[in-house]
């Protein structure tokens, strides 16, 4: 019982170790200058130009560790435009995948990116990464009338300051917002999303500094 209760507060101090306004988490590293960092943000969205066919979402936050605590001195920017049109295919879904699931084809319908995201991270020491890649958003009505807006990003590293100036690697995030109410509408919708919404995420990066590479 004393073993496992030491695991658990090892466990803990590894948890709420920050490095750098993030959390590293080096033993989920492959190789020996591979870096990881694992957080959640707390982000505020809003849809702007919403009178035209391509508003674009304008987002600002704060990092916090994976237990939701807010990391001093961080901040997050993101933004993603996209058209109209293309709102009807956020509440459709891909098709069942094929077995046998190691090998070709897949069925990729319904999956297709809305445009390109844009995204900077802002870390305590004055260090950032800024990433762009593709967003794949997917509404989900549910009972009550309310809704979920999930979002999907795949980053590239860009550029990077600080300790992550050279940085090369590349960063999954996934987003989402509860709406206790969703307007059939299209104009609703828009109106809606254009009026602010709270988002919370996560963003997993993998990462190797600009010191080892060739």
């Amino acid at each position: 019982m004393a073993s496992r209760t030491l695991l658990e507060a090892l466990d803990r101090i590894a948890d709420n170790t920050s490095a750098y306004g993030g959390i590293e988490y080096p033993q989920l590293a492959l190789g020996p200058v591979e870096h990881i960092l694992s957080f959640n943000t707390n982000e505020h969205h809003v849809l702007k130009e919403g009178n035209t066919e391509t508003p674009y979402f304008s987002n600002r936050g704060v990092i916090t560790d994976l237990h939701g605590r807010v990391q001093p001195g961080t901040r997050i920017e993101t933004s993603l435009r996209v058209h109209v049109k293309v709102l009807p295919g956020t509440y459709e879904w891909p098709p069942e995948q094929p077995d046998p699931f190691d090998q070709p084809p897949s069925k990729p319908t319904n999956t297709d990116p809305v445009g390109q995201s844009k995204q900077a991270y802002f870390f305590a020491d004055g260090s950032q990464l800024v990433t762009v890649g593709p967003s794949v958003p997917k509404i989900l009505k549910v009972k009550g009338g309310g809704a979920h807006l999930w979002v999907a990003s795949v980053g590239v590293i860009a550029q990077g300051k600080g300790r992550y100036k050279g940085a090369k690697g590349v960063s999954a995030y996934t987003g989402c917002a509860y709406f206790p109410h969703w307007p059939k509408a299209v104009p609703d919708q828009i109106k809606l999303l254009s009026a602010g919404f709270d988002v919370k995420s996560a963003a997993f990066f993998k990462l190797v500094l600009k010191g080892d590479q060739e």
